[in-house]
Formats: structure tokens, C-alpha cells, sequence
């Protein structure tokens, strides 16, 4: 092939549609220009190297057509390991027939005999001798090779010597390579670099034009930077029945190209390498185990068996994959051909013999003064250090629960079972140097020693531990503090990242100690491989495979159990070197039971830093893997809470319930147990099992008769878990008043909380009463179990009495105090209470893109909010369809479905239909009757039903309906409530009494605490239409223009278009564009707000706008009165989600102050509201 060939990268590679890549052309032109000299009569020299799979036998092979297609003769000759035993084997394969010796009977004699058969081979024309994999040639052959070149350019004769030689930092030490006693001036070298990112990209659109940008990534990423590997797994990817995909695992891929491949690439580097690599797949492994997930988790590697086999002595000349010229990555390697250390394949002859042979060739390192890595430590030198994450707790023994849970059905079964405790331990690793190989070490990663750590394909894995191990020290758990500057996500500075591994110093150390090789060999071994993309750095600076399916590969064929085995060795070795939790935690998710208290520590700490960081599927996880290992009975049946709670919370898993009552089985202190008992009964409520629920805190209730503030913790959550079932609810509150009238101290602050929620919801007590006497319980003491009931239940009130300010304060507090992989009754409620504080407030942008999932268990209290919102903003489609996702009629009896029907008759109403807005609003009444809530502070079905009355043509009923919520509202007695029943009441009413009716009701809301801004649009709405009615029009536009007007602050769409419709009917025009609200603001007003909100005073606003300080006042007086605010410090809530956030991908709003669920929030669906 001509070197314009080359140039235009037109020349064939192999069978396919592949063109020679730009990273070879150079090596080829060399050759070319060094053939073109030779044919006039010039021999030379030209050595190709380049690591495993870089392309050096395509680019010898296309070297030799161009040579045939210019006239040249070309004598092959490929050499392999099988035939290091045979002398001249593969001089003979050049030289053919005309090799034979005849009566010549030394190694010298044969020389010559050979020399001269090549001469004669050169006197018929000119030749090219190409001899792929140089280093693998037999002791023989190499030294007359080398002899050969030696004299090449001294005889004249028309030959080009044409070698590729392997030259790949590997952490076996280098041995003599093939131009080492040649001086440089009788040698042409190159070295072949991989494929950029670029050229490895263009060739997979080549295969596959129409393959999307992420998965031509995906592939150069599993190609690691090596055109062998890429080759072979495009290969893969377009097998008739293969997948169309980049796979996360090798068994996903056929015809098995690809493993087969990285199996050769392996054997190659060398046994030494080869643990190294597998050593570090170990360890990204576990990596990827112990970081935030992503996406899905990654999952166990399994032992997928090699699609060819296990590549043994006699395939690693045979079975090799042929070497394609295709590679990624950036250039960084150095010269060092294959290491011969005894190995899985077992010890073979020197392929080069004795090297003080006839030609004066001299023992040294090949390379090691010319290494560009070294071996001084690197970026990935040793270092060690502390560990100091994890945590422990002494627990107590109590008495066991029956058989079954009462009223369920439900037996105390353990959903897996729990291991024995370990009375064996491991031997810890004997101190060695790194330098001797030879020493045994039970960390080491070789596949032929038999040991437990070892990845073995072939040596059974032993099924118990010595058991001399010594037992560990536990360090004490820290408290989470603020990481400080300078300190990555784990709190440590530069030294102690380097030291745990964060600039991939421990990485090195580990795997030096795991295979027994030289860390500093290890060190650049590391940045070799990087350099050639076969590994990249992730953001901790640690060495990952730069795919799941290199990784993947690298394991392939090793088992199982030796995998696990390898694991927990790294696991160990990383605690020892002062890994992060997260990391430690990660590699015992894939190794088996490790039977040292140590191990459940780091598992339990993991956990709950994913908690903290808001992973609840990672901390179910490690708890999972927790409970494998050897428990007290104490820390046992805590595990089994948390682990519950988090999969009945997170409603993924059917073992949530079984777990919990096996926790509650479990010995432990009395109050860990009436944790797991609150945390069963929650789950069994939300289950549909309330009185199933009563009845399991009643059981654990009377097992501490002598504990009265844990009994009352109990009763407490009884009757809140009573509220999913309207019967027992009434049973329950009865036999709450009852034992407070005998006795009113010992019931504490929480029940008789629960009391005065009670009387509110009854109708019993006012406003100004309730948040009195909750105010005095708030200041008494509180037991630690029963507060969060206290802060919840508080709350709930302080929101009804729009006390939202302090309702706000209390929601923090409660949440604050949760436990976040902890179940209980009063998290939801709290999310609930937060969320009926920013309905209270009108603020209708709170809401999610999207409506949530409408679960089998029926609707919740966010999709009743939702739909609220919905309505309120316009949205009447995205209404229907959420109200239309639930079948109401399959949905158990709580007081979520009532909301959900109030919320619902809203819906129907704003569209239309008031019949079925009616029925909605009078089921919702019944429900709420029969579970004893009247009073109107939790759903005013009453004024609801009232105006479908009247719509329909009942004023009478529509009267008597909105003169009981009078009635019950004056009771209450807060300007909301009063207000809202004096609208619907006036509206009922009429003529001169209605319109008294209608001024009063909006006298009284103007006058109401903030937050009441939606019920004072409504009444200044119905105050126009009376006024509209009565003919005073003109007064009738100043109502409707500020209810318009105030609609539009609050971004209450519907109440807008019906003020500008009543606005049309009395003869105003409609507002052409918005006139109040952020939308209204001019550019310079929005500017200078913004800055206002950011905390800049006006004098630093005029400063650095270049204007007066006048008219920046001037701006944002302005500014204030389209805002409808008062003060600076609303700013920030006013100009809404444009200034604090943004808007979603769907344009609806956010808030910054409550940006909605937290992931572990999310996973929650139990709730206690009436």
C-alpha cells in the first residue's frame, strides 16, 4: 500500500468498514520511507512498539502489502511463547526450508548457517523482514535478530528488519528489550500512541452511523483507550442476537469477543499486573457500591464464566485476538516487554535462554533508566491513617411478644434470618516487605495460591475463617459537624485525603498490599494505565476503570466467593488505611459475613450518613448487609426498626411489616421497644390495619405497666394511629378522656394535647382557648418519646388558629427532632401541617411538575393539596385528570379521604358541576361527622355545599347550611372562619341584610392576621356582586378591582377571572396586562428589587446602578405598591420563584423557604390528621 494510502487513512485495518487511523500513519510512512531506501540498497532497522493492543501487528501486516505492492519480498514470521523451548524457531518461520541446519552443532554455527540463507533470500531482490511480538521470540532467534540489525547498514544489503516489540508498564519488572545493546543510530523507533477520544468516536460512527453521542461515548469509554478492545466489543454490540446497548456486565454481551479480549490483555501483562488489575476491580467494585447512587445501583458482578474459557499456556499464541489499530486515550506508556514470574500459568522456559550468549548480549533492566513513570511514589504513593466513623450503644433484655400479632393474623416471623454469632475470627495479615512476592500474605489476589482473599478461578473458597483473628477496638462515632474550607465532603484536609485514598494515594498502598507487588510499581502502573485510558479519575482523584464493563471483564471467570473473600480483604485493608465509611461500607455490601463487631459499625454509620444525605435505598442497603453480621439482641432489633421503617416508608418492599415484628421480638431496652412497637403500628395503619395497630401498642403497653411515661407514649400513638378508622377513633378518644378525668398529671403534656386537638375539631373550644393551653403544655416538660406528639399536635392547632408563624416554628421543631430511618406516626403529619400553612396562605405555586402517583392505598393529603392548587391556578385539565385517578369508593375510611373528597367537590365546582360537587361536599361532611370532627377549621364543607346550593336553585338549604357554619365558626372564632361563613352567608341572604353581611365579612378579614389573603379575595369578590346586585356599580369596581387586583398577587387564577368577569358585568374594562404582582414590575423596577432582596441598602443599589439615590427609593416604592407589601424584608417571598429559584421544567413555580419533600419525605405515606 502507497504512503498516500496511509495518508488519506484509506488502508484496510481488517475485514470491516474501518480505515487506518490517523495514530498509526506516522508509524507507517516510516516504515514506507525506510522500504523505499531499502530497495535502493540501504538496510535498516525500524522497531514498532506499543502496549497490548495498540495496533502493532495491523501495522506491520499493512507495511508488508505496501511493501508486496512495490516489488519487495516479505518474510513473516510471528513469534509466541509455545515456541520458547524450540531454538531458531522463528528464524525459521522467515527463512522457511532454506533455515535448515545441516551438520552445523552450535548455537554459532547455526547462526551462520541462517545468515546466509537470508543473504541469499536478499540477493534475489529486496526484502522485508517483519517479526511480530519480538519479545516473545525464542533466546535463538532473538539474539540473531538482534546480531542481524547490528550489521544491517555495515553490509549493505537491500533489507528492512521490520519488528514490533510489547511495550506496556507493567508491575513485574521489566526485562531486556530487543534494541538494548543496539546503539540508537542503528535504530528507527516508534512508538505507537493510542486513539484520541476523536478518532476512537469516528470509528464507532463508522460501525454504526446512526448511533446517538452518549452511546458512541459509552463505547470508547469500554474500550479503555484500546483499539483491541473497542474492536472487539463493537463486535459484540452488532452480533445478530447481542444488544444494542453498552452493558453494565459481560453476560449481557455475545458472542463474548470482548471479555475474551480483555482476558488476553491480561495474560499478556503478566501475572503480577493481572492480580493488580483484578485487585483494583475489586476496589471499584466496592466504590461503586458505597457512593450516592445515581441512577440504578450497581449490581453484584456474578461469576460469569469465560465465553472462551480460560486462556491457558498453549492458547496465548493460538486464541489470541487479532491486534487492531484502534485505540483511545492520551499517550503515556514505557518500554518494558512481557515479565516472566511464575504465575497461573505456570513457569516456562526464558524465551531469550541465557542472555551472556555468543553475541555479547549483557544482563540490565530494559528500560528502567529510560522509564518515564519510575519507580519513586507518584500521584498514587503510599500513605495511611486513622478511622474514626462508627458507633455503638449498650442495650437491655425484655420480655417477648406472643406468637401473632393480635387481630392480624400476622405472626412474629423474621423476614431473614439472622446469623449465629461468630465465635471465629480472621488472622490478621503477617508484616512483610513489599519486595518479596514469595511470602505468603492473605490479602493476595493470586489466582493460584489457595487462600480466602485470593480472586481464584480454580481453588475452592474455604467455608469458616481461622479463628485467631483479635477483636477490634471500636472507635467512637463523631457527631456531623460543618465541613470547614479546605476540606472535601468527608471533612478531611489534603493530608488526610491522602492518607484515605481522595488523591488516589491508598489506592496504590491497598493494592500493592492485596497482590504483594511493589507499591511504587503499583504507583505507575496506575498512571500508565490512565495515561492510556484503560483507567480514569474520578472526582476523588481515585484510579476507576473507565467503564462498569471493563471492570466487569477484568473479573470475568473469577468466582464468586472469591470475589466476597476479596472484598472484605480490601474492606479491612481500607479501615486500616482510614477509608471514608461510605468507602469501607461499599466493599462489605459484596463480601460475605465478616463476623467482627467492626463490620456492623461501618454498615450502621454508612446508613445513617445516607439518611442524613437523604439515599434512603443506600441506607437500606447497608443495613440489609448489616444484619448478616454477628448482632447483640439490642442492636439487632434496632437495625431491624430502622430497616422496616425505611422499606414501609419507601412502599418498594414486601418485607417491611415481617421485619418490624421480628424487631419487636427482639431484646432491647424498653424504650427501643415502644420505638418498634410505634413504628409496627404505623405500618400496620397505613397498611389498612388500624385496630390491628391499637392492639400491637396495647400488647407492648401492658409488658410496661411499670414505665407509665412509655405507656403513655403508647396510648398517645394509639390514638393517633385511630384516625384511619372512624370507629375505633371514637373508642379510643373515649378512653383518652376517661383516664385524663381520673387522673389529669399522669397522662403528661402530649395526651392532654391530644385532648384539646379534639375539642377544636368538636367544636368544643375557641381559637384564643386551645392555643392557650397548648402554649402551657409546650412549657411543661415533655419525656423524649412523647415531644414529637406534643410539637406535631401543637402545630396542627397553631395552623387552624392561623397562628402560621408559630405553626411554622413548631414544624420545624418537630422534624428536627425525627429520626430519619425511623417510622413514626407524626412525620407525616408534620409534612402535613406545613403543607396546610402554605394553603392557608394562598401560596399555590407550592406544588410538584408533576401530580404524584396515585398509590392502590387511595388518595393522600398532598394529592387533596394538589388538587386544591390546581383548581385555584386555572389547570382545570390537570385537575379532572388527578381527581379522576382514584376509584373513592375502594379507598379505606380516614380522614385523608375525606380532604380528598372536599378537595374534589372544589374541582367539580369550578367546572360546572355543582350536582356532583354537592354530593362530594355532603359525603365529606358525613365522614367527618361520624368521626367527630364538626367544627369547620379542618374542611368547611358546609360553605361549600351551600354555594352548589345556590347554584342549583336551594337558597333555603343553602341558608340553613351556611348559618350552622356560622354558628360552629364563632365557636372557633377566627377572622378566617368567622369571615368565610359570613361570605357564603351574606350570598344566602340577600338584599340589604346580605350586603350588611357581605361588608362585615370583609372588615373582619382585612383586619385578620396575614395569611388570610385568599378568603379576603373571595369576600371582596361576593362584597361587589352584592353591591353589583343592589345597583351601586360604581362601588361595586373599587371591590371588584381589589379583588382582582390582590387574585393576581396571589396567583389565584380563578378567583381572578371571576373578579374580571363580575368587572365586565358592571361595565369596567378588563386589565390588558397585569397590574399588580411580580409580572407587573418594569425592568428597572425588577432590577433594583432584586437587589434589595439580596440584602444591598440603597445607597449600595445607587452605587452600583450609577443612580440617585432618589430615584432607587423612587423604584422600589413603586415596586412595593405592585407587590402589595410593606416592609424590605417581604421582598424575597414577593418577587417569587424568578428571584429565589426559578421555575421547573414545566414553568410551575417553586418557593425557597419550603422547596417541597426531601427524598426520604418522599418515600413517607402515613400521616395522623383529622
Amino acid at each position: 500500500m502507497c504512503e498516500r494510502a496511509y495518508e488519506r487513512g484509506c488502508g484496510p485495518v481488517s475485514d470491516g468498514p474501518f480505515d487506518q487511523p490517523r495514530e498509526h500513519r506516522e508509524a507507517a510512512r516510516l516504515i514506507a520511507a525506510r522500504a523505499a531506501r531499502a530497495r535502493a540498497g540501504s538496510g535498516a532497522l525500524v522497531v514498532l512498539r506499543g502496549a497490548t493492543g495498540t495496533g502493532r501487528t495491523t501495522v506491520l501486516e499493512a507495511a508488508g502489502r505496501d511493501a508486496e505492492a512495490h516489488g519487495m519480498r516479505v518474510l513473516r514470521a510471528r513469534c509466541s511463547p509455545d515456541d520458547a523451548a524450540v531454538p531458531f524457531a522463528a528464524v525459521r518461520q522467515l527463512l522457511g526450508a532454506q533455515g535448515d541446519f545441516g551438520q552445523a552443532a552450535g548455537e554459532r554455527e547455526q547462526a551462520e548457517v541462517l545468515r546466509r540463507a537470508l543473504r541469499g533470500h536478499a540477493a534475489e531482490g529486496p526484502l522485508l523482514v517483519a517479526v511480530d511480538d519480538v519479545h516473545l521470540a525464542d533466546g535463538p532467534s532473538h539474539r540473531w535478530l538482534v546480531e542481524t540489525a547490528r550489521h544491517l547498514d555495515r553490509l549493505s544489503l537491500p533489507i528492512l528488519l521490520a519488528v514490533t516489540e510489547r511495550s506496556q508498564y507493567d508491575v513485574d519488572a521489566p526485562r531486556p528489550g530487543f534494541t538494548h545493546t543496539l546503539s540508537p543510530a542503528l535504530v528507527h523507533t516508534r512508538t505507537l500512541a493510542p486513539l484520541t477520544g476523536d478518532s476512537a468516536a469516528a470509528l464507532v460512527r463508522a460501525r454504526f452511523p446512526a448511533a446517538p453521542p452518549s452511546w458512541t461515548e459509552d463505547c470508547v469509554r469500554a474500550g479503555g483507550g484500546s483499539p483491541l478492545l473497542l474492536r472487539a466489543l463493537l463486535d459484540d454490540l452488532a452480533a445478530p442476537d447481542g444488544h444494542l446497548a453498552v452493558p453494565e456486565s459481560t453476560a449481557a454481551l455475545y458472542p463474548g469477543a470482548y471479555p475474551a479480549a480483555v482476558s488476553w490483555w491480561l495474560d499478556s501483562a503478566g501475572p503480577g499486573t493481572a492480580e493488580v488489575a483484578r485487585a483494583l476491580a475489586v476496589l471499584d467494585e466496592g466504590w461503586d457500591r458505597g457512593e450516592p447512587l445515581q441512577g440504578s445501583p450497581a449490581a453484584a458482578l456474578g461469576p460469569a464464566p469465560h465465553p472462551y474459557g480460560t486462556l491457558t499456556t498453549e492458547d496465548r499464541g493460538r486464541r489470541r485476538p487479532p491486534d487492531h489499530a484502534f485505540d483511545a486515550g492520551r499517550y503515556g506508556e514505557a518500554p518494558g516487554p512481557y515479565a516472566e514470574t511464575p504465575g497461573p500459568y505456570g513457569g516456562r522456559p526464558d524465551p531469550y535462554g541465557d542472555v551472556s550468549g555468543p553475541y555479547g548480549e549483557t544482563p540490565g533492566p530494559y528500560g528502567e533508566a529510560r522509564d518515564r513513570y519510575g519507580d519513586a511514589p507518584g500521584p498514587y504513593g503510599d500513605a495511611s491513617g486513622p478511622y474514626d466513623d462508627a458507633l455503638s450503644g449498650p442495650y437491655g433484655e425484655v420480655p417477648p411478644l406472643p406468637d401473632q400479632v393480635p387481630g392480624s393474623g400476622l405472626p412474629y416471623c423474621a423476614p431473614e434470618t439472622a446469623p449465629p454469632p461468630h465465635a471465629h475470627r480472621r488472622p490478621e495479615p503477617p508484616t512483610r516487605t513489599t519486595s518479596d512476592r514469595t511470602t505468603p500474605n492473605p490479602t493476595t489476589l493470586d489466582r493460584t495460591t489457595p487462600n480466602p482473599t485470593t480472586l481464584d478461578r480454580t481453588t475452592p473458597d474455604p467455608t469458616t475463617s481461622d479463628p485467631t483473628t483479635p477483636t477490634r477496638t471500636t472507635p467512637t462515632r463523631t457527631a456531623p459537624t460543618r465541613t470547614p474550607a479546605g476540606r472535601d465532603r468527608h471533612g478531611r484536609g489534603p493530608a488526610a485525603r491522602r492518607t484515605a485514598g481522595g488523591d488516589g494515594a491508598a489506592p496504590a498502598a491497598l493494592l500493592a498490599g492485596l497482590a504483594g507487588a511493589d507499591p511504587a510499581r503499583v504507583a505507575g502502573w496506575l498512571t500508565a494505565m490512565t495515561g492510556l485510558g484503560l483507567l480514569r479519575k474520578d472526582a476523588e482523584g481515585r484510579p476507576r476503570y473507565a467503564h462498569p464493563l471493563l471492570r466487569d471483564a477484568v473479573l470475568t471467570g473469577v468466582p464468586a466467593a472469591r470475589r466476597r473473600a476479596a472484598h472484605r480483604a480490601v474492606a479491612e485493608a481500607m479501615l486500616h488505611h482510614g477509608a471514608p465509611t461510605d468507602a469501607v461500607a461499599g466493599q462489605l455490601l459484596s463480601a460475605g459475613p465478616v463476623g467482627a463487631a467492626w463490620a456492623a459499625e461501618v454498615l450502621q454509620a454508612a446508613a445513617d450518613r445516607a439518611l442524613r444525605a437523604e439515599r434512603p435505598q443506600d441506607a437500606m442497603a447497608f443495613l440489609r448487609r448489616a444484619l448478616d453480621e454477628p448482632l447483640p439482641g439490642g442492636r439487632r432489633q434496632r437495625l431491624l426498626t430502622e430497616l422496616g421503617s425505611l422499606e414501609c416508608a419507601c412502599r418498594d418492599s414486601a418485607a417491611g411489616i415481617p421485619r418490624l415484628t421480628e424487631a419487636l421480638r427482639q431484646p432491647g431496652t424498653p424504650q427501643d421497644r415502644v420505638r418498634a412497637a410505634v413504628a409496627l403500628g404505623t405500618a400496620l395503619a397505613g397498611d389498612g390495619r388500624a385496630r390491628a395497630a391499637v392492639e400491637v401498642l396495647g400488647v407492648v403497653d401492658g409488658q410496661l405497666a411499670d414505665r407509665p411515661e412509655l405507656v403513655g407514649a403508647l396510648r398517645i400513638a394509639s390514638a393517633l394511629l385511630s384516625d384511619w378508622d372512624s370507629a375505633l377513633r371514637r373508642d379510643v378518644y373515649g378512653l383518652l378522656r376517661a383516664a385524663a378525668a381520673r387522673s389529669p398529671e399522669p397522662s403528661g403534656p402530649a395526651a392532654r394535647a391530644l385532648l384539646v386537638r379534639h375539642a377544636a375539631t368538636a367544636g368544643l373550644v375557641s381559637a384564643r382557648d386551645a392555643m392557650r393551653q397548648m402554649r402551657e403544655l409546650l412549657a411543661a416538660p415533655a419525656d423524649a418519646l412523647t415531644e414529637p406528639f406534643l410539637l406535631g399536635t401543637a402545630a396542627a392547632v397553631a395552623q387552624w388558629a392561623d397562628e402560621l408563624d408559630e405553626a411554622d416554628r413548631l414544624v420545624d421543631r418537630g422534624l428536627a427532632g425525627q429520626r430519619p430511618g425511623l417510622l413514626h406516626p407524626m412525620h407525616q403529619a408534620l409534612l402535613n401541617t406545613r403543607a396546610d400553612i402554605e394553603a392557608a396562605r394562598g401560596r399555590y405555586g407550592l406544588l410538584p411538575a408533576e401530580p404524584p402517583v396515585a398509590f392502590a392505598a387511595g388518595p393522600g393529603n398532598t394529592h387533596a393539596h394538589i388538587l386544591l392548587a390546581l383548581v385555584e391556578q386555572g389547570r382545570t385539565a390537570e385537575a379532572r385528570r388527578l381527581a379522576d385517578a382514584f376509584d373513592l369508593g375502594a379507598a379505606p375510611d380516614s380522614f385523608e379521604l375525606n380532604r380528598f373528597l372536599y378537595a374534589r367537590g372544589a374541582q367539580r365546582a369550578a367546572e360546572g358541576d355543582h350536582a356532583g360537587a354537592l354530593h362530594d361536599f355532603l359525603e365529606c361532611g358525613r365522614r367527618q361527622a361520624a368521626r367527630e370532627v364538626v367544627s369547620p377549621v379542618v374542611t368547611p364543607w358546609r360553605t361549600a355545599a351551600a354555594e352548589c346550593r345556590l347554584a342549583l336553585g336551594g337558597p333555603r338549604e343553602a341558608l340553613a347550611l351556611a348559618e350552622e357554619e356560622l354558628r360552629l365558626a364563632r365557636v372557633w372564632d377566627t377572622p378566617r372562619t368567622v369571615g368565610r361563613a359570613l361570605r357564603v352567608l351574606a350570598a344566602a341572604t340577600g338584599g340589604r341584610r346580605g350586603l350588611e353581611l357581605a361588608g362585615e365579612s370583609v372588615r373582619l378579614l382585612r383586619d385578620a392576621p396575614s395569611g388570610a389573603e385568599p378568603e379576603l379575595v373571595a369576600a371582596l369578590l361576593g362584597q361587589g356582586r352584592q353591591l353589583s346586585a343592589a345597583g351601586q356599580r360604581t362601588r361595586a369596581r373599587e371591590f371588584l378591582r381589589e379583588a382582582a387586583e390582590r387574585a393576581e398577587r396571589l396567583g389565584a387564577v380563578r378567583l381572578r377571572v371571576s373578579a374580571e368577569e363580575a368587572l365586565r358585568a358592571v361595565g369596567a374594562r378588563s386589565p390588558g396586562t397585569a397590574r399588580t404582582g411580580s409580572a407587573a414590575l418594569t425592568g428597572s423596577e425588577r432590577r433594583i428589587a432584586k437587589l434589595a432582596a439580596d440584602g444591598r441598602t440603597n445607597t449600595e443599589i445607587a452605587d452600583s446602578l450609577h443612580l440617585a439615590r432618589r430615584t432607587v427609593e423612587t423604584h422600589l416604592t413603586s415596586a412595593y405598591k405592585k407587590l402589595g407589601i410593606r416592609r424590605r424584608g417581604e421582598l424575597r417571598d414577593a418577587l417569587g420563584p424568578d428571584r429565589t429559584g426559578g421555575r421547573d421544567h414545566h414553568g410551575h413555580a417553586g418557593h425557597a423557604g419550603h422547596p417541597g419533600p426531601s427524598a426520604a419525605d418522599r418515600c413517607r405515606g402515613l400521616s395522623a390528621q383529622p
